[in-house]
């Protein structure tokens, strides 16, 4: 069976994308650095679409024209002009998690110290009505009112998050001296490089409506937090689930099918979409530093193997018994032998936390590496988080989601899908890092800002797909170009957004039609199961 991508090398040239050279960040220095990296990626683009949106110009410049409102650093605003300002929002949050109050309130008390801010991270949201917006630039920061009518109804402070880039056109008025109010806003809105259309199915047949997904594709499935433990199933049935999804995936392709005949290609990649593994968490009521670190060092301690472990090498077992191709086939237009697969690293894997997330070590699967030929040149390839591709002519870029789940903290967008198109639109795919993120302090550019040459994007996706979100179900829907939205009616053509659930919450993953952008949503029933085992 023949699949028709995009050649190796373009796509060989995106997987680089997210990778962290060493000599682009030094633990040496405060991270103000990547603000400023971000702060002078952003600032070009923002100068040009203030210059098409508001006909603004540079505050140097010397027309004379006064009617257009000029480009200003915080540092120079006159008082009652209106003007654009450029720089980072950033948030001051009274429940926003701190050690060091932490640490205050310790000391304060003489007591051990209470980690209330892991206790406040289990709320659902951490904003209040107390909160304050600034925005800063490379100099100073001011801070924001949202009064003007027009801009309360569009945008609100809940709706945005510490490190996002903005221009914003108000004034600082004489009689509130440090404050600036909104009149109207501009974010970075990247563009794809061409119109991300649906094409009609080569099968005829409907993919939103079929079930025989073995000869109706290219399909691209998408898992997310595998959940695999190193002493039992995270919730009941999960261990079976794993086991029918493994088979379901054995059945999913024509795999000895040669290039050629009517019937088009089933399953062609499979992107695992971090959080393979599931570490269980300590209870809230043991919050002392000595407990909590017993409960995640127990192992250095005692003569036993670490969970982690374990975990991994039944997760290498699962994988080691999936079709797996042979050779990376499937970017050449090579005949197909088996599923390519992606595998993402999440917050819980053995790797790096550090944002963008390094590919995990092909040391940890000998049995997947000894099927596929080797871990980054077989079919089972480790990736960096986030991950950028192409596939059957379409861009996918996948994130195992630590940059959409953050945002549910710090903002009222309340659906994955919601939080995954402000990424897009702010053009910037974790901006909370690393506030809240952990992240590389890289010191010369942001590798986690969209690029951009102010009409285009290389990095905009026609496929956006997030793992790890919360819930237990899936959703989906395309994203808009521009904010805010030129008509309330106007149809969203931008990216499709894909949210992935748990695979060991849901039980379920997502397939996605290349050609026609309809998805699927693949559910295993394991309750019979469970209910045999019970009797």
């Amino acid at each position: 069976m023949t699949i028709s991508t995009a050649k190796d090398s373009d796509s060989s040239t995106m997987s680089d994308r997210f990778q962290v050279i060493p000599n682009t960040f030094t633990f040496h220095r405060q991270y103000s650095e990547i603000y400023c990296a971000r702060f002078q990626q952003g600032k070009p683009l923002l100068v040009e679409a203030c210059s098409r949106k508001w006909n603004a110009v540079s505050g140097t410049d010397t027309t004379g024209n006064s009617k257009r409102p000029r480009i200003r650093p915080v540092a120079d605003l006159v008082m009652d002009e209106k003007c654009v300002i450029i720089g980072t929002i950033y948030k001051e949050m009274k429940l926003k998690p701190s050690i060091l109050r932490d640490l205050a309130a310790a000391d304060s008390s003489n007591v051990g110290i209470h980690l209330a801010h892991l206790d406040e991270a289990f709320k659902e949201r951490l904003i209040s009505a107390d909160d304050c917006v600034y925005l800063e630039d490379d100099v100073q920061r001011i801070a924001l009112v949202f009064n003007e009518e027009r801009i309360k109804k569009i945008l609100s402070p809940t709706r945005l998050a510490t490190g996002v880039l903005i221009a914003l056109l108000g004034s600082e008025p004489k009689q509130d001296r440090g404050s600036f109010y909104v009149e109207d806003a501009l974010f970075l809105q990247p563009q794809p490089q061409h119109p991300i259309c649906r094409f009609p199915s080569t099968v005829g047949i409907s993919p939103a409506e079929c079930t025989q997904f073995r000869t109706t594709g290219p399909w691209l499935a998408l898992v997310s937090g595998l959940g695999f433990m190193g002493d039992g199933p995270v919730r009941p049935g999960h261990e079976m689930a794993l086991q029918l999804m493994a088979d379901w995936f054995r059945c999913a392709g024509d795999f000895s099918q040669a290039g050629g005949g009517d019937d088009g290609p089933g399953i062609i990649r499979l992107m695992i979409l971090g959080d393979s593994i599931h570490i269980p968490t300590v209870p809230k009521d043991k919050n002392s530093v000595t407990m909590r670190l017993a409960q995640q060092a127990r192992y250095l301690t005692r003569n036993t193997e670490a969970a982690t472990v374990t975990a991994m090498s039944r997760l290498d077992t699962w994988l080691s018994s999936l079709p797996i191709s042979s050779q990376r086939t499937l970017d050449n237009a090579a005949d197909y032998d088996g599923l390519a697969i992606d595998l993402l690293p999440g917050p819980l894997d053995p790797t790096s936390s550090l944002l963008p997330q390094v590919p995990l070590h092909p040391s940890i699967f000998p049995a997947s590496v000894a099927r596929s030929g080797d871990l980054g040149h077989g079919g089972l390839v480790g990736r960096t988080n986030p991950y950028i591709c192409h596939v059957a002519n379409r861009t996918v870029l996948a994130t195992s989601g630590q940059g959409i789940n953050d945002l549910e903290l710090y903002t009222d967008l309340k659906e994955p899908c919601d939080r995954m198109e402000a990424t897009l639109l702010w053009g910037h795919l974790a901006p909370t890092c690393p506030d809240t993120l952990p992240g590389y302090p890289v010191t010369s550019t942001d590798p986690l800002l969209l690029r951009s040459n102010g009409s285009a994007s290389p990095d905009y996706p026609d496929i956006y797909a997030a793992g790890c979100q919360p819930g237990e179900n899936a959703s989906w829907r395309r994203a808009s170009l521009h904010w805010p939205p030129d008509s309330e009616d106007e149809e969203p053509n931008g990216a499709l957004l894909v949210a992935v659930p748990r695979f060991c919450v849901s039980h379920s993953f997502v397939l996605v039609h290349l050609e026609t952008l309809d998805c699927r949503v693949v559910h295993f029933d394991s309750g019979l199961s469970d209910e045999i085992d019970e009797d």
